[in-house]
């Protein structure tokens, strides 16, 4: 989420401050980890997070998604984005979304045994063939909104690179909850995916054909100010997986949690 401050000197995600025209890197070292709800799938280690920005007149950059933006005032911006399908990372520890973690190995198409309970109370078991998910981009407009501490976001996106041609909706409001030494806050919000992109990740041939999904999600997050350079950041996430995605022969969790605390250094 990009917004600008109340200043108009400077943008940044979700509220915070940057100087616009400015590179900002960041690194962050400490634990967490993000759950795999795929059949047999492998948690995700979160320990080294490096983190990249760039706010301008117009184009940014933050980390994968790049955008520019249109209209901009104190409390409404709006930009065109492009931002990668997040759904790869379960079945790539090298995608590039996972390209921060570090202890990871170079992995092909998984292969999954589909073993779920059918409604009649019969066990049924096929062998799921793997396939390849590749890299994808969403792009289209992205809208967002400042009251006073509390900001929202709205993105309307189509995957452009030919992969599923699908559509996602992300929506999420955030706001502080307490400030004093450190700032916690909190964001809600939900992730929309059509059935092209639920299949395209998640369906099977002959198998498994799913609709589309409406996965919503909580996040709590801590932050505060160690010194000039450094600040100690921590955060736990919490997404409901829709019907779609949870009974999918490849999935066996209807969740995925992510937690992480560490310390971070800007440079």
């Amino acid at each position: 989420m990009s917004v600008r401050s109340a200043d108009d000197s400077c943008t940044g995600p979700s509220g915070a401050c940057v100087a616009e025209g400015r590179w900002n890197f960041s690194v962050a070292l400490g634990a967490g980890v993000r759950t795999n709800p795929l059949v047999g799938g492998e948690d995700i280690p979160l320990v080294l997070v490096p983190h990249v920005s760039y706010y301008g007149k117009r184009f940014f950059l933050d980390d994968l998604d790049l955008g520019f933006t249109l209209a901009d005032n104190d409390a409404n911006t709006l930009s065109l984005i492009a931002s990668p399908g997040y759904d790869r990372v379960y079945f790539y520890r090298t995608d590039l979304q996972n390209f921060f973690l570090t202890g990871y190995t170079a992995a092909g198409a998984p292969s999954y045994l589909y073993a779920k309970t059918a409604p009649a109370g019969a066990e049924v078991s096929a062998k799921v063939t793997p396939r390849p998910r590749r890299i994808t981009y969403l792009a289209g407009p992205e809208w967002t909104f400042k009251y006073e501490e509390i900001t929202a976001q709205l993105d309307l996106l189509h995957e452009i690179t030919g992969e599923d041609h699908g559509n996602e909706i992300r929506a999420a409001v955030g706001l502080p909850i307490l400030k004093s030494k450190g700032t916690l806050s909190a964001n809600v919000g939900i992730t929309w995916n059509d059935a092209a992109i639920v299949n395209y990740y998640y369906g099977e041939p002959a198998i498994y054909r799913g609709g589309a999904s409406l996965d919503p999600f909580a996040k709590l997050a801590y932050t505060r100010a160690l010194s000039s350079k450094w600040r100690f950041d921590a955060f736990t996430e919490y997404e409901r997986l829709g019907s779609a995605i949870a009974s999918s022969p490849i999935v066996d969790k209807h969740s995925v949690t992510t937690v992480f605390l560490g310390a971070v250094y800007a440079f």
